[in-house]
Order: C-alpha cells, then structure tokens, then sequence
C-alpha cells in the first residue's frame, strides 16, 4: 500500500513539474533562434550610452602660457627664450573620437608674446650676441589669435568607451593652423633728428611702418602678411578626474611659417629712405636712445659722439651697431621664428547618460 501511494506521489510531482516548464515555455516565448541571439549577446549598451561605442565628444577649456623664440631671444641658439618674458592666454578645444585612440580636434588659442633686447641684452658683455643685443636696443609684443585643427592620438587606445578610458594617458597631436598677429613696440619721444613723434610713449603696430622698408619700392623688400600658417604639434597627458572630466597637461610647438613674429628679420635700411615718415625711422633703428622706452630706464650710453656708443650721420643720431644695406645687420632671416604653448585643459566628455534596458521579455 505504502509502495503505490509513494510511486503515486512520484508520478503526480513528475506531472506537476512537466506542465510547470511547458507554461513557462509558452509564456517568454522560448526558441532556439531567441535562445542563439541571447547566447551570443555580448554587452554592448546594457547599462549605459557610451559602453563599446568610441565616437564620443569632448570640449574643453584652457589656460595658456606662451614663450617666444626669435631674433630677439637672449643668444642666437635655436631654442633660447627669456622665461621672465612668459605670458599668458587661454584656448577653447573641441573633439570628436573617430577611432579608437584617435581624436579629431580644432581649437581657438589667443596669447601674447614678447621679447626685449633691454632684459636679453648686456652692455659689459664679451659676447659679440649679448652686447650686439644692448646695441640694438629692439623690443616687441605680438597678440596672437590663433585657429587649428588637426588630429590627437592616445598612446593607450580606449575600445571600451567614456568610462572605460584610462585614469592616465600620455598623447600626441599635430595639425595645422593659421594665425592672425600685429606686432606692436613703443615708440620714443623723437626720431633720429630729433623730431619730436605725435605717438610718443604709445604702442603702435610696426607691420604697416615697413620698418625693414617694406614700404620703400627701391628696397625690395617682401611686406609680411597679417595672417600666418602655422604648423602645431606636440604631447601631453590626460588624467582622469571623473567619468566626465579630465585634466590635460599640453605641450606644444607652433613652427611659423614666417620671421616677422617680432617684425625682425633682415637688414637695417639707410634711414633717409624714410623720406618724412618719421614715425617708421625711428621704430626702425633704436640704438641711440638714451632711456628704455616701455620703463622708461637710463640704457647708461656714453652721449659723446665718437666714443663707441653713439655716433652720427648728419642729421641722424644712431646706435654705433646701425649698419645700413648689410644682410642679417638687424636680426637673422636663415630661420622663422616660432613659439611654445603649455596649456592646462580641463576637458568636459559627452556620455550621453541613461539606462537601456536589455530586451529579454
């Protein structure tokens, strides 16, 4: 009796189960082609936009800081700067990941450069580079406007999206870009003849002077343009400060395609060819002011004409390093001038948050 009602009660729970996993069957739509596509499910968007797809968006914001290498850098070695003449700027900059690693980029940069012969310049020098700088007696500032765009590469490739991104990534980037730049200087209060200038005490924009006689069609000389190409590239490195943010440390070269960034490049001019134009003689060739024009500081000349410092051609008083029609005599045309830009970016990511739910009812 115990034997039939046991093997009773076993068949009753076999039949129970077996019509259990028949409805749930029936009620999520079970086949093997849904049960394949399940199986081969593998992540993608499950918890949130942005896991496994890479073409994501970034805009950042900068500040810059810039330093000038030129004809009026301290010495004539390619890389000289004065760092007490950095200035600062800021900078915008867009990106879109086209490939994993690889962003395209473009940004706007503004910032001043400067360099002065007053502060690269010594009067008690041997060196034929730092006295021919006191001599000289040149100084400039140039606000650069400055538009690119070019390519970013991560040195680790990110193929996990946003957040799958690298707490710290070192980069590299090159592009091409175009600036807009007027180089300006101080002018002093009278010309080599002593006539005194409206613009004493002002800055003003050398360019459109032709101080190299750009402006004088007996010279010869090829006027610069207010716009310049620009080739920008460089390293840095992204830290991750949220799945939002980062922090990126810049640095980068801009290779100018022109030697007019300080409006130096060439030979001094024989000042009569000024003719009336005043203003353009004397931002042309400083040597013999007796002050230094943006402070106002004695440059310690010896006034006695004939004793090193001054000497004079009727009716011009100028610099004993004034040497008009001979190449180089002003600054150095063998090589453009460029600059160097290191920025700090805070750079905002788009994630496009929000659940997306898997379909699996």
């Amino acid at each position: 009796m115990r034997k039939n009602l046991l093997i009773s009660f076993t068949l009753l729970l076999l039949m129970v189960c077996a019509t259990d996993s028949f409805g749930q069957k029936r009620r999520y739509g079970y086949n093997k082609s849904r049960n394949k596509k399940y199986s081969n499910y593998s992540g993608g968007r499950t918890s949130y936009r942005g896991v496994g797809n890479t073409n994501y968006w970034t805009v950042g914001a900068s500040i810059n800081v810039l330093n000038y290498y030129g004809d009026l850098s301290p010495n004539n070695k390619r890389f000289s700067t004065n760092y007490g003449e950095t200035k600062f700027g800021f900078g915008i900059t867009g990106s879109r990941m086209v490939y994993p690693g690889i962003f395209l980029r473009a940004g706007y940069n503004y910032g001043v450069i400067e360099g002065d012969d007053f502060d690269n310049g010594d009067e008690n020098s041997d060196d034929a580079s730092l006295y021919g700088r006191y001599l000289r007696n040149l100084h400039f500032r140039n606000k650069i406007h400055e538009l690119s765009i070019g390519f970013e590469a991560d040195m680790i490739p990110n193929n996990g999206g946003v957040r799958g991104r690298f707490p710290i990534n070192p980069y590299l980037f090159a592009g091409v870009a175009v600036i807009a730049h007027s180089p300006e200087a101080i002018a002093p209060a009278t010309d080599q003849a002593g006539n005194p200038l409206d613009e004493a005490g002002q800055w003003v924009k050398l360019r459109e002077l032709g101080t190299e006689g750009q402006n004088i069609d007996s010279v010869g000389a090829d006027p610069y343009g207010k716009f310049a190409f620009v080739i920008p590239v460089g390293l840095g490195l992204k830290i991750k400060l949220h799945h939002n943010l980062d922090l990126n440390f810049e640095l980068g070269l801009r290779y100018l395609f022109t030697d007019y960034l300080d409006d130096v490049s060439n030979s001094y001019i024989d000042l009569d060819l000024f003719g009336d134009d005043n203003l353009a003689r004397a931002m042309s060739e400083r040597g013999a002011e007796t002050t230094h024009a943006p402070t106002g500081a004695d440059r310690g000349l010896n006034p006695t004409v004939g004793a090193g410092d001054i000497s004079t051609t009727s009716p011009y008083t100028h610099g004993s390093g004034y040497t008009p029609n001979f190449e180089n005599s002003r600054g150095g045309s063998e090589q453009n001038d460029f600059f160097l830009t290191t920025q700090i970016r805070l750079v905002y990511i788009f994630d496009q948050k929000g659940a997306t739910r898997g379909k699996f009812r």
